[in-house]
C-alpha cells in the first residue's frame, strides 16, 4: 500500500497523481487536517487527521492510527 499525506490545503498535483494511479493499486490518503472537505477520487481511500477521532466519521483517525498507517505503508509520499 502507498500511503499519501496531504497538507491542507490539498496540492491539486497530488489529487491529480492520485487520481491517474493504475488499476488494482490502493492508495490509502490522509488529509492532515479535518478543517476541509475530503476528495471524492475514484479507487483512493481517504482520511482526515482528527484527534480524538470522531466515532460519527468513518474516515476519522487519530496520531496514533496515523503512526500505524505509516509503518505498514510499502511507500509513503508526503505532499
Amino acid at each position: 500500500m502507498t500511503l499519501h499525506i496531504l497538507k491542507s490545503p490539498v496540492n491539486p498535483l497530488a489529487l491529480q497523481i492520485l487520481e491517474s494511479t493504475p488499476l488494482g493499486e490502493s492508495p490509502v490518503a490522509v488529509v492532515l487536517s479535518s478543517s476541509i472537505e475530503l476528495p471524492q477520487l475514484s479507487g483512493v481511500k481517504m482520511y482526515c487527521m482528527t484527534d480524538p477521532p470522531s466515532p460519527e466519521n468513518e474516515q476519522s483517525v487519530s496520531y496514533a492510527r496515523l503512526l500505524e498507517m505509516i509503518f505498514a505503508a510499502d511507500k509513503v509520499v508526503a505532499w
